[in-house]
């Protein structure tokens, strides 16, 4: 299975999904999308505290996660089996490359991408993650109704994050404020840049949005 369209700087290009333990990861994460209950995927999940929290808070909720550093997979679902999280998935998938047509449509309720890396000027510029393809591909996969919730304390990125949303205003209309409240289930402890930033007093910039 390779991505329906060319990803720019995914994790081993965009026909990675092709390897065949790769294919095997997105198959297993298919196989739970289609599963009952709602879902919820976090992008990049660093240390998975959230992703953690809200699984122990909210069992009857499927709680996924996609990360490009085989460490930090490992890390948590370790954690996940030693917590006795049977409703928490973690995957080592590039999610540009799963979003852009190995996912089935409308199969997430909430995709959340908090505290994307903010890559730099030249190449590595490519694999910056919130652009207007990929907010067509999210919202692709989430129901009507859903919420992307998307994060950065880096004020650049959020101008960026802002002129992509603007293309996708469509698609993505502005949530409504209590949006976290009643569209995400229950998330008690923060990532750990959450509480960085709240302990360095540095602005953080969120848009919510839902799918039309």
């Amino acid at each position: 299975m390779a991505a329906t369209r060319d990803v720019p700087g995914a994790l081993g290009g965009s026909r990675i999904l092709e390897v065949p333990e790769v294919a095997a990861e997105v198959a297993a994460l298919r196989a739970l999308l289609a599963g009952p209950g709602p879902k919820l995927l976090e992008i990049g999940f660093d240390h998975g505290r959230r992703l953690t929290s809200t699984a122990q808070a909210s069992p009857g909720w499927t709680v996924i996660g996609l990360e490009v550093r085989a460490r930090r997979v490992a890390e948590l679902r370790a954690w996940a089996v030693e917590r006795g999280l049977p409703n928490l998935h973690v995957f080592r998938l590039d999610a540009r490359a799963v979003l852009a047509g190995a996912l089935p449509a409308a199969s997430l309720d909430v995709v959340e991408a908090l505290f994307p890396t903010p890559w730099p000027e030249g190449k590595a510029r490519r694999r910056l993650l919130v652009t207007p393809e990929f907010l067509g591909d999210a919202a692709r996969a989430l129901r009507p109704g859903g919420l992307l919730h998307l994060a950065t304390d880096v004020a650049w990125y959020a101008e960026l994050v802002d002129a992509a949303l603007a293309t996708a205003a469509g698609i993505l209309p502005v949530a409504p404020p209590d949006a976290l409240a009643t569209l995400r289930p229950p998330c008690p402890q923060q990532s750990r840049r959450e509480w960085k930033c709240e302990r360095d007093g540095l602005a953080v910039y969120r848009a919510l949005r839902v799918r039309a």
